[in-house]
């Protein structure tokens, strides 16, 4: 018997941006928990914008957020947070004068022990930097510690902006694989913001383009993945 999913995130309407000038328009998308859902688009296109109004950090100028069954709107973001919605920003968001072990003692905050444990069994590749200031990682390695930070709190719907960026392919082929089977270990919705197509294609399984702030092209991920001329017309605002 199939296991129904449930809403984790739901955004209706809405209508965000900045200085009173909307970077998305009456945007409506929804993500069920255990689902990976690829948000695409050129640059400019209102995917970060989203993502910043998902967790409270931009108020919505019309529509709304509902993450976990609660509204976003006029929620402190840190409750937010606390009650499991997880964002790592685009510019990672790790302290770059503090150690590995730092950082993420940062993030645990009060957890338990064992929280820091399994979380660093995700990401081993960090066991030896513990010690090492994240300003002296690479880009891979400070993506592992964002991620790592995110996933303290065992979020139910974790954001992700341009993982990938600055970052060599086969470092994102190493991480995005891991998204995918947190997503369907933990029952985890996953909003991911990409610029590596093929690769939040293969493990999302729906896709949202947005182009001027609008969607202009939504579908299954794995459909959408063999059809690249709707996807570049879909960037170009050509349908």
């Amino acid at each position: 018997m199939t296991t129904e999913r449930r809403p984790a995130l739901e955004i209706t309407g809405l209508t965000a941006g900045y200085n009173g000038v909307p970077a998305v328009r009456d945007l409506s998308i929804s993500v069920a928990e255990g689902e990976v859902l690829a948000l695409l688009g050129p640059n400019g296109a209102g995917k970060t914008t989203t993502l910043l109004a998902a967790v409270g950090l931009l108020p919505a100028m019309r529509g709304g957020v509902v993450a976990l069954g609660t509204p976003v709107r006029g929620r402190r973001v840190e409750k937010i947070a606390r009650a499991g919605v997880s964002l790592v920003p685009d510019n990672r968001g790790v302290f770059q004068r503090l150690t590995v072990a730092e950082n993420l003692r940062l993030a645990s905050g009060r957890r338990a022990r064992a929280d820091l444990a399994g979380t660093l069994d995700l990401f081993p590749q960090l066991r030896p930097l513990l010690g090492r200031r994240c300003g002296l990682l690479s880009g891979g390695e400070q993506q592992m510690v964002a991620l790592a930070k995110a996933l303290l709190p065992r979020p139910r719907v974790l954001l992700i902006d341009e993982m990938s960026l600055g970052l060599a392919p086969i470092v994102v082929q190493g991480l995005l694989p891991a998204v995918r089977s947190l997503a369907d270990e933990r029952r985890m919705a996953v909003v991911l913001v990409e610029q590596h197509l093929d690769i939040a294609l293969s493990i999302a399984d729906r896709a949202v383009v947005l182009h001027h702030g609008q969607v202009a092209l939504a579908g299954p991920a794995a459909q959408l993945r063999e059809r690249r001329d709707l996807m570049e017309a879909a960037y170009f605002g050509r349908l």
